[in-house]
C-alpha cells in the first residue's frame, strides 16, 4: 500500500519538474533569440538611380598666342571675364637691355573675342570642339592627347598663353554609356554634376565609341579647365518615402512584410515596396522611426525584444 501511494506523488513531482524545467528552457530559449535580433530605423530618404560615366567637354575655344618671345604676366585671375580688345597680359622681350624703361618695350596680349581667359591649355582647344564633336569620327577624336604646355612664365613666339573660352554658348559633350538603346536623339536625359543636375539634350548616338553627344542649356562650370572627367547618368527618377534595408524584407507565405518592433513586441507587417536601389528599399505605409529587425526569419514573431542593437 505504501509503494502504491508514492507512486502518484513521485509522477507529480516529476512533472512538475519537467514544467519548470521547460519553462526555464522556453524563457531561455526566447531571451536568446530576442537577444540575436538586430534592428534598424525606419528613415524618410530617396532612392537614386544614378550611374558614373565618362564625359568629354567641347566648348567654343579659342587660343591666345605669344606674338614674340619673352616673359609673360598675366593680368587679373584664372576664368575671368573679359571682352573683346581688352588685355589680357604683358609680354616682356627676350633680350631687353637693362635700363630701358618696361613701358616703351613691353607689347601688350589682348583678346580676339569676348568670354572667359584661363591661363591653362591642352593643346585641343581646336580639335575638341562642338562642331567636331557631331562631324567627325569619335573614335579618332577622342584619343587625341593633350599637348604638354610650356611650364614657367616664358614662353616661344607663337607658343600658347593660354586660352578664351567663349561663355555664351551651351556645352557639348560625348557621355561613355554601353547601353544606349532606350536613348533617343532629340529628347533630353539628366547628368549631375557637383551639387547641380542638369538637363541635356541628345544630338547623336554613337555605337562606336558607345554612347551619345548631349547639349546643355548652357555653359558648364568647369568644363573648359577639366576636359575629361566623370559625371552622373540620372536613368531614372528618383523615389522620396521612407527607407528601410534591403535585409529587412521578409516572405511570411506568399505575404512581402517587415517584422516590426512596437510596444516591446515582435510583429510581422506586410508592406509594398515603392522602388529599391542596390541596398535600400522605399516603403509605403511605414512610419519614419520606427524600428525594424534586419536579422528576419521564423519564429520571431509575438517574441518579446529590445531596441538596444540598433
Amino acid at each position: 500500500m505504501e509503494g502504491r501511494r508514492r507512486k502518484p506523488y513521485f509522477w507529480f513531482w516529476g512533472l512538475i519538474f519537467i514544467m519548470l524545467v521547460g519553462g526555464v528552457g522556453w524563457c531561455y530559449r526566447s531571451s536568446f533569440i530576442a537577444g540575436t535580433i538586430k534592428f534598424a530605423t525606419a528613415e524618410t530618404g530617396t532612392i537614386n538611380h544614378e550611374r558614373i560615366v565618362a564625359a568629354t567637354f567641347a566648348n567654343q575655344e579659342l587660343s591666345v598666342l605669344a606674338p614674340l618671345s619673352g616673359k609673360v604676366e598675366y593680368i587679373g585671375g584664372d576664368g575671368r571675364r573679359i571682352r573683346r580688345g581688352e588685355q589680357v597680359a604683358t609680354i616682356k622681350p627676350e633680350g631687353a637691355a637693362p635700363g630701358i624703361k618696361a613701358s616703351g618695350i613691353n607689347q601688350s596680349i589682348t583678346a580676339s573675342m569676348g568670354g572667359l581667359f584661363f591661363q591653362q591649355s591642352d593643346g585641343l582647344e581646336s580639335i575638341l570642339t562642338s562642331e567636331n564633336l557631331i562631324s567627325m569620327d569619335l573614335n579618332k577624336l577622342l584619343t587625341q592627347n593633350p599637348v604638354a604646355k610650356t611650364t614657367g612664365d616664358t614662353f616661344q613666339t607663337g607658343e600658347v598663353i593660354g586660352k578664351i573660352v567663349n561663355n555664351l554658348i551651351p556645352t557639348m559633350a560625348f557621355l561613355e554609356i554601353s547601353d544606349i538603346e532606350e536613348l533617343t536623339v532629340g529628347k533630353t536625359m539628366r547628368v549631375t554634376m557637383g551639387k547641380q543636375t542638369i538637363s541635356a539634350k541628345i544630338l547623336r548616338k554613337s555605337d562606336q565609341p558607345k554612347g551619345v553627344i548631349v547639349q546643355f542649356p548652357y555653359y558648364i562650370d568647369g568644363s573648359a579647365v577639366q576636359r575629361r572627367q566623370d559625371v552622373s547618368w540620372v536613368f531614372r527618377p528618383p523615389t522620396n518615402g521612407v527607407l528601410i534595408p534591403k535585409s529587412a524584407l521578409w516572405t511570411k507565405g506568399e505575404e512581402l512584410g517587415v517584422f516590426l518592433w512596437s510596444e516591446g513586441i515582435v510583429q510581422f507587417r506586410k508592406v509594398k515596396v515603392l522602388d529599391e536601389d542596390d541596398n535600400m528599399v522605399c516603403i509605403e505605409n511605414l512610419p519614419s522611426g520606427i524600428p525594424v529587425v534586419i536579422t528576419p526569419r521564423d519564429g520571431l514573431e509575438g517574441l518579446v525584444a529590445n531596441v538596444k542593437n540598433i
